[in-house]
């Protein structure tokens, strides 16, 4: 891999060169400035650049992941821009598919000369949390007649429907939705979102049979997606080891472990040991950090213990290798908060792609 990166970056080095030669093309007393691209400038060498780029990524090596929440509204700032992320990215994640804006939908496009896919989420933990807000209003506007012959949910007589039903068709509903939303914009593959909760804490048949039920919702539908869309990519992030259908793994490309509260390398590694339980696989794991943001606690995740980047910990994290598994890469969520430099945008996130993929000098 090291090999295919050293002829990789002279042509790299001389398109980003080009950047500073345009001064020839600019007049500062014009209205309408417009400064070339590297692929204006030198066709020929841009060509050559993609086409390294690309025949480097189609080789094995730790992939990077990033996941942005794209505005459904006119971009106002060159951080909502496919475009103006880093060219070695492996992945870029729509979290709003619902509402994607026409600037995002042409860069799909220029983004994948890079050899970059786009991918769509599919999230269940953003269903769970819209079904308890829905829960929590109809027990806020529930008006209680105990002297009314009318049941809970409807007129005496009528069948009443529990909770625990009602989400799962919900779920149906909204998973149905998530997934239209991505077949339409024709994305190269789907991250799926899923947390959970600790399967141990399951004793009674009936509780298991309730959450195999419940899971069923979300994940028989994710599978349906796979087996139409073969050819395109679907990644699991959260906690694996909560899944019931574990079977669904080994048709997923890279498991991404939520990672954003961890402090250390050490608890990142801990992470990983939690997850690889029976019939996880275990040589595709990618570990899943974030651009730092205040929790609901106070504290501060996306920054480890010494206030060091949890993006850096986790590229470091990555180039140590294990016998006991495959550390496919990182994760990184809300990657568009890095933009903002005085002198270098995205300065984490290219910091961490040049720890993954060191120069050879």
């Amino acid at each position: 891999m090291r090999r295919k990166i050293k002829y990789l970056m002279p042509v790299m080095l001389a398109c980003s060169m080009m950047q500073f030669s345009c001064s020839d093309w600019t007049d500062p007393e014009s209205i309408n400035i417009h400064t070339p691209s590297m692929e204006e400038q030198n066709p020929e060498l841009y060509a050559q650049y993609l086409e390294s780029l690309n025949n480097f990524k189609a080789t094995d090596h730790q992939v990077v992941i990033v996941s942005v929440n794209n505005v459904s509204t006119v971009t106002t700032s060159r951080s909502q821009h496919l475009t103006d992320m880093p060219d070695s990215l492996d992945y870029i994640c729509l979290n709003n598919t619902m509402e994607v804006n026409q600037a995002n939908i042409s860069e799909m496009k220029e983004v994948r000369r890079l050899g970059t896919k786009v991918l769509g989420l599919v999230d269940f933990d953003a269903i769970e949390s819209a079904w308890k807000k829905i829960l929590e209003e109809e027990a806020a506007n529930a008006v209680p007649n105990p002297e009314s012959d009318e049941t809970e949910n409807g007129e005496e007589g009528e069948e009443t429907v529990d909770d625990a039903t009602r989400f799962i068709e919900y779920c149906k509903s909204e998973v149905t939705k998530q997934i239209a939303a991505s077949n339409a914009l024709d994305v190269d593959g789907i991250v799926v979102n899923y947390t959970g909760f600790d399967l141990n804490s399951l004793v009674e048949e009936n509780e298991i049979a309730a959450e195999t039920a419940r899971q069923g919702a979300f994940f028989d539908a994710v599978a349906n997606w796979k087996v139409a869309n073969t050819n395109k990519d679907l990644l699991f992030k959260g906690y694996p080891q909560n899944v019931i259908g574990k079977s669904l793994l080994s048709d997923c490309k890279y498991i991404i472990i939520n990672a954003h509260g961890a402090k250390n390398q050490y608890e990142m590694s801990y992470l990983i040991l939690m997850a690889s339980a029976k019939n996880v696989p275990t040589d595709r794991f990618i570990m899943g950090v974030t651009t730092p943001y205040l929790t609901n606690s106070g504290s501060y995740n996306g920054e480890l213990g010494d206030g060091s980047s949890a993006i850096i910990g986790a590229a470091q994290w990555a180039v140590a290798k294990t016998p006991d598994y495959t550390k496919a890469g990182i994760s990184i969520d809300a990657a568009e908060k890095d933009y903002f430099n005085a002198s270098n945008v995205y300065p984490t996130l290219k910091e961490a792609i040049s720890i993954l993929s060191p120069t050879v000098k």
